[in-house]
């Protein structure tokens, strides 16, 4: 008795049916996966922990490992919420910090904040269940002298049309100047947001910083939606003691676009002037001049540096 093989006619209806067990056996498959990705690690685990960093005998900030952890852990460790370690620029400055997270994977995050600097080495390590808390010392001395973007009180803030108004938050006939926690290359960072119109150029002066070994700072642009319909670049010069050390363009490809600067320790006056040549969006209706696009800058002296 011979069993005779599948017809051509047959094989179009037998390789859709296969195709579309296929297509579910794959989509039960990634829905494992993303329910194992999104895993709590059980309440058991964070009392402890939380408890644990909550009994340190210093202040040193207290990262997160992992994106998809991070509102689980900001939730039970008041210290991870803290905006200053949230939506840091980088860790030039910080020699000591806390990294709470799955298992040991807190190499990712810190590779994405180096930025030329050493990789910290480990001082402590404890484990409670899968979450794991790690210590960290940095190899170099570097300090943060002052952190010019948040320096309201002595930044002087000018466009074309003249001096803006306020402190901490400005208002200029072109639009506003004013400290942001902005989504830039998929992170929160904290900056000082412009949200201006096209072309208009913004100087930012403070008459006398303290500098260090160092000028520090990033460059990027606000948020994901404003970037998908426009990805002009925008216009920076640095200018210290009225001479121009840094003349370039970024765009939103570059993500959040470090500079460093070295300069020679003293008080001096600082310049950055800021120019968007679109700031509004496409969209099925065409250009919208409107400033959706947020250019945002942070900038700090730094002394130390190796």
């Amino acid at each position: 008795m011979t069993t005779d093989a599948p017809s051509a006619a047959a094989l179009p209806a037998v390789w859709p049916r296969r195709a579309l067990l296929a297509v579910v056996a794959l989509g039960g498959v990634e829905s494992i996966a993303a329910a194992t990705a999104a895993r709590d690690p059980g309440v058991a685990a964070w009392p402890e922990l939380a408890a644990a960093i909550d009994a340190r005998d210093d202040t040193d900030p207290v990262f997160v490992a992992q994106d998809w952890i991070g509102p689980s852990a900001r939730l039970h460790i008041p210290e991870a919420a803290y905006l200053p370690s949230v939506a840091r620029a980088d860790l030039h400055g910080i020699n000591r910090f806390h990294m709470v997270g799955w298992a040991d994977d807190g190499d990712t995050a810190i590779a994405r904040d180096l930025e030329g600097l050493p990789k910290p080495t480990i001082e402590a390590r404890q484990s409670f269940g899968p979450l794991v808390w790690t210590t960290y010392s940095a190899t170099s001395a570097a300090v943060v002298i002052e952190r010019l973007t948040d320096e309201s009180s002595t930044m002087h803030v000018t466009t074309a049309a003249g001096t803006c108004r306020g402190r901490g938050s400005f208002r200029c006939s072109e639009g506003t100047v004013e400290p942001r926690i902005a989504e830039i290359d998929y992170r929160p960072r904290a900056c000082l947001g412009l949200a201006v119109s096209d072309g208009t150029t913004v100087k930012l002066t403070w008459p006398s910083a303290r500098l260090g070994d160092s000028l520090r700072g990033h460059l990027g642009m606000s948020d994901y939606n404003a970037r998908l319909r426009n990805d002009a670049p925008v216009l920076i010069v640095v200018r210290v003691r009225d001479t121009e050390i840094l003349r370039t363009t970024v765009s939103d490809l570059q993500g959040w676009w470090p500079f460093a600067l070295p300069t020679t320790p003293g008080v001096a006056a600082v310049e950055i002037e800021l120019t968007a040549g679109l700031s509004g969006t496409f969209g099925a209706n065409g250009y919208d001049p409107t400033p959706t696009r947020v250019t945002c800058v942070e900038l700090r002296t730094i002394g130390g540096t190796p």
